[in-house]
């Protein structure tokens, strides 16, 4: 078992990060107590990395690229994708590199999780899912907010109120140019309409001074 567990992983998983239920998949004969067994022993050996209970990679040469954080990221918390400013400094709509890879989830409790990686955070969006992105990154996909959905979850997380677009400068370093560029691919509705589904006062507002202010 521990000599063909490593080759059963890399030929029957297709995905870089894989589960406990993808072992149980792929080793349906196999008791859960042998399956711990070979997961512990490769552990030890340095075969295998642990991101947290159930979640797992491969280690070089078997994984032969590195694991991107977005992509690591949805699968620590699942269903969730990459938001907030994690997904507003990758489009560059903000000038800081983030050193904490933050998700939203739908659900309501906060998460945090330490990994050799990094810190990863979750925090909740009530929206289901609308204007996200699957982005390709070293054949690795993963589940991004895209700019203007990036920037509602922030304010909804944050509960500040903007008054003009110049504050979004002002607070959050948003290079208004750039996100002026995001914009045009939207309709002055559909932007209205993205505001209103958080239900919140702040949300809408937003979603009126950028309509205000740049279409």
């Amino acid at each position: 078992m521990k000599d063909g567990f490593l080759s059963t992983i890399e030929n029957q998983i297709q995905t870089k990060i894989f589960t406990d239920e993808d072992l149980k998949l792929i080793l349906p004969e196999t008791t859960e107590e042998k399956i711990h067994n070979s997961l512990s022993y490769h552990f030890k050996q340095g075969h295998l990395k642990k991101y947290k209970r159930g979640v797992y990679s491969l280690v070089e040469p078997r994984n032969k690229n590195s694991i991107s954080k977005f992509y690591l990221a949805n699968f620590l918390y699942n269903p969730s994708y990459v938001s907030f400013e994690s997904a507003l400094s990758h489009y560059g709509l903000i000038p800081e590199a983030v050193y904490e890879t933050t998700s939203a989830c739908f659900q309501e409790k906060k998460k945090m999780f330490k990994t050799t990686e990094g810190i990863f955070s979750f925090s909740h969006s009530p929206v289901t899912p609308f204007f996200l992105d699957v982005v390709k990154d070293e054949q690795q996909s993963f589940l991004v907010a895209n700019p203007l959905r990036a920037l509602f979850d922030t304010i909804y997380s944050n509960r500040k109120d903007y008054k003009m677009i110049s504050d979004l400068e002002d607070d959050l370093r948003i290079d208004l140019d750039e996100l002026k560029q995001y914009l045009t691919s939207y309709e002055a509705s559909e932007i209205l309409s993205l505001g209103d589904l958080y239900k919140k006062k702040n949300t809408r507002k937003l979603a009126e001074i950028l309509v205000k202010g740049f279409k």
